[in-house]
This record gives structure tokens, C-alpha cells and sequence, in this order.
């Protein structure tokens, strides 16, 4: 059975969701790409990982090992093609050695619409980092600023509103 390397950046860090999803997976180790950055996006309140370009930037992330069956049960679950594509990425492991790995990351639209991760899900890609030792901090640090910049937002478009209703009277 052929195998494929997959970075995980998100919520398939967790090594509990990736067994149920994934059972033929083996984690290989912890490695970072660099010139990108994680954010969450989505096309509704509650956003999902992805990384984006930008240079001196970077992301940790654990790299496994998949069999095509697992491939085929992530691209379900990922919303593959439509929400996401798949593109080969160089990563770099502990050792400073390259690697070239599939990752997926979200296409447009999607990516150009920022939004907040759910509580719940946030956990899950909190607990991969704990399982993984991963420091969660500029992950939680993303998070919050999409927190902040959504409730802007909610707060724009709540003014917005009651200023439109008393034009109309």
C-alpha cells in the first residue's frame, strides 16, 4: 500500500480525530513551513484553518503519513475540491531537513472571507497542539484578533442599521 506525507496545520493535528478519520495514519513528527502564515476563514461566523503566503512567517504542524484511503476519507472531510485544494508544500523537520508533503488550503472565496474559529473546534486544534508539542500561542493570538475584528464588524453593521431604519422614517 503507497503512502503519502500530509501536513496537518489545524484541527488534523489531534491525534484522536485523526484515528477516527484517518486509521491507517502514522505521525512522522513535527515540522514548520516557513513563509506562510495561519489564519481561519470560511464563508460564515465560524472560520477554519488554513496558511496563507507571507514571507518570514511560518507554521508548525505534524507530518503524517497516509495511506490513499485515509487521503480519500480527508478529502471528504476538508470539503475537497470545493473548499479546499491539495498542493504539494516543502516543510522542514527538526533535523532542518526538507521534505516535500501534501497540505491542503482553501480556495477562493473561502480564503478571503476571515472569521473567528468556533469555540469547539478551536479545542480540538488546541488539544493536537498539546499532543503534538506544539506551542498554541500564535494560533490563540489569530484567533482573538478575528474575534475582535468580527465583533468591529457586528458593531459597524448594528449602527449601520439603526441609522438606515431612522432615515426611513
Amino acid at each position: 500500500m503507497e503512502k503519502l506525507l500530509y501536513f496537518a496545520y489545524g484541527s488534523n493535528m489531534n491525534l484522536d480525530q485523526m484515528a477516527f478519520r484517518c486509521p491507517d495514519a502514522e505521525v512522522v513528527g513535527v515540522v514548520r513551513v516557513d513563509d506562510y502564515r495561519l489564519t481561519f476563514c470560511g464563508n460564515g461566523s465560524a472560520g477554519v484553518a488554513t496558511i496563507l503566503p507571507q514571507v518570514g512567517s511560518h507554521v508548525d504542524g505534524v507530518l503524517w503519513r497516509i495511506s490513499q484511503e485515509d487521503e480519500k476519507s480527508l478529502d471528504f472531510y476538508e470539503g475537497y475540491p470545493r473548499l479546499y485544494g491539495k498542493e504539494p508544500l516543502e516543510v522542514i523537520d527538526n533535523n532542518g531537513q526538507k521534505i516535500t508533503a501534501m497540505v491542503y488550503t482553501m480556495n477562493s472565496p473561502y480564503k478571503e472571507s476571515p472569521a473567528p474559529p468556533a469555540p469547539r473546534y478551536m479545542s480540538g486544534i488546541m488539544d493536537g497542539c498539546c499532543q503534538n508539542e506544539i506551542n498554541p500561542v500564535p494560533m490563540l493570538q489569530e484567533a482573538k484578533r478575528l474575534q475582535k475584528e468580527y465583533e468591529v464588524r457586528l458593531s459597524q453593521l448594528k449602527t449601520h442599521k439603526k441609522k438606515a431604519s431612522r432615515d426611513d422614517r
